[in-house]
This record gives C-alpha cells, sequence and structure tokens, in this order.
C-alpha cells in the first residue's frame, strides 16, 4: 500500500459548506466539530418568543415530531429547498452553550438543506468533553501518514458489475476506481474506497452520487462492513495513486 498527499483544509469556509465538505471528506469533520462549537447557531422557537439575538435557556424550542431538534448555521437556511414557507421566530446561541443544553438529545444541523448533518448523543457529549478530537487532530498530516492504499485483496466481482451497469445510466461519471485502504488511526479494519472521475464538482452533487453507491454495496457486504467514497480531483487524497497506479473498473 502507499500513503497518499496531504492537501491544505479550508478552516475558513462557512459551517454549511463545511458540513458539505466533511460529507466526502473526513479531514473536515474536526473542523466541523471545532466551528460548530465555537460559531452561533440559530434554533427555531414559538412565535410568543421573538428576541432573535438573545439566549434564553427558558425559551420554547421548536422540535420535530420525533423529538429531534433542527439548528441551523444561519438564519437562511431554514427555508433552504422551500420546505418552510411561513416566516419562523428563531434564537442565536453559541453552539457549545446550545449542545450544554441539549444534552441527552439527536440534533440536525440544517435539516432542509441538500447536506445536513445529524449529532446523536453519543456524539454531542464527546464534542463537550473534548474526546472526539483524540484522533481527529488538526494535524491533518500526521492522518495522512497513517493512512494507506492499495488494491483490494479480493475484488467484489459482483459488486462491480452491479456498479457498472448502475454508472451506464448517470452520464456524470466518467471513470470509477475501487481500492482497498486502511488508516490505523481511525479504521477497525482495512476496507474498500471507491473513487469517482466524474463532473459534478459540488458536495451536494456528489452526495446524490455516493447515496447510489452506497444502497448498491450492501446487498454485498457484510452489516459490520463499510466503506469511503471520494470524488477524484486534482492534488486531492489518493488521487495520485488511482491516476497513476491503478486502472479503473468502469470507464465512459
Amino acid at each position: 500500500m502507499t500513503q497518499p498527499k496531504q492537501k491544505a483544509l479550508n478552516k475558513n469556509l462557512p459551517l454549511a459548506d463545511i458540513i458539505e465538505k466533511a460529507g466526502t471528506d473526513k479531514e473536515y469533520r474536526a473542523v466541523f466539530y471545532e466551528k460548530f462549537l465555537k460559531n452561533d447557531i440559530y434554533v427555531l422557537v414559538k412565535k410568543e418568543y421573538n428576541q432573535a439575538n438573545s439566549f434564553n435557556a427558558n425559551a420554547p424550542i421548536i422540535t420535530f415530531e420525533n423529538q429531534h431538534i433542527p439548528v441551523f448555521t444561519a438564519p437562511k437556511h431554514i427555508y433552504d429547498q422551500g420546505a418552510i414557507q411561513d416566516e419562523m421566530n428563531y434564537m442565536k446561541v453559541n453552539g457549545r452553550a446550545f449542545l450544554e443544553l441539549a444534552m441527552g438529545h439527536h440534533i440536525i444541523v440544517n435539516p432542509f438543506s441538500k447536506v445536513y448533518k445529524e449529532l446523536v448523543p453519543n456524539e454531542i457529549a464527546d464534542m463537550l468533553n473534548g474526546s472526539i478530537f483524540n484522533f481527529m487532530k488538526d494535524d491533518v498530516a500526521h492522518l495522512h501518514m497513517q493512512a494507506l492504499i492499495g488494491k483490494p485483496e479480493i475484488e467484489p466481482t459482483a459488486l462491480l458489475q452491479d456498479l457498472k451497469i448502475t454508472f451506464a445510466s448517470i452520464p456524470a461519471i466518467a471513470s470509477a476506481y475501487i481500492g482497498w485502504t486502511f488508516n490505523e488511526r481511525i479504521d477497525q479494519k482495512p476496507h474498500y474506497i471507491f473513487a469517482i472521475d466524474c463532473e459534478v464538482k459540488d458536495a451536494a452533487g456528489f452526495k446524490e452520487i455516493a447515496d447510489v453507491i452506497s444502497n448498491l454495496c450492501k446487498p454485498h457486504l457484510k452489516k459490520e462492513d463499510y466503506i469511503d467514497i471520494i470524488r477524484l480531483e486534482p492534488k486531492g487524497n489518493f488521487s495520485d495513486y488511482f491516476y497513476n497506479e491503478d486502472q479503473p473498473f468502469y470507464t465512459k
């Protein structure tokens, strides 16, 4: 196996953009956690409370029917994709302060956006006590030093055939590769990685392709197995390996 080249992270992106990047680039996950704790977020409150710029722990917060709490990285995201038509009241609050208030609850960040993030209770607890950063340090170079990639020991022939058939109906996909990767700091065991060369450049669009791949993989993998799906791009993670040392299993 070989090691991928490092790439710089843009930590100055808006939090919503970082959520999108974190969906396909795991190094951005630590950036998301860090910024969420430091930034202000927005929660929906009932109409009788309209102090948008002041935090009140007793404010009547709106939840979904399943009691999950929607929060937003900016007021504009409340209205993403036209999910909400009426003007809503909201309250601005520091991310860490709100997590401390909402301990034990599920939180959905930007739930109406094409790419959203769910925070589960254990994850929230780890964010607050800092343990979530134990293996997600800002020193992403160290992460890359531990990441290895190579050819799969066994190619999943039936799965690859299903993927070829499906990719033929998706014009945006130019080629696709399969690898075998392991990062001793974050992985329990080696696993498949699918690298897609496609015309889609935005994270939301690529997530749709990744969801198709993920759903196709499920019948072919054991319940405990997992996969990585990445978009190939110049100087991106693993790109040199796939472009220079591997052959695609699918080409348009």
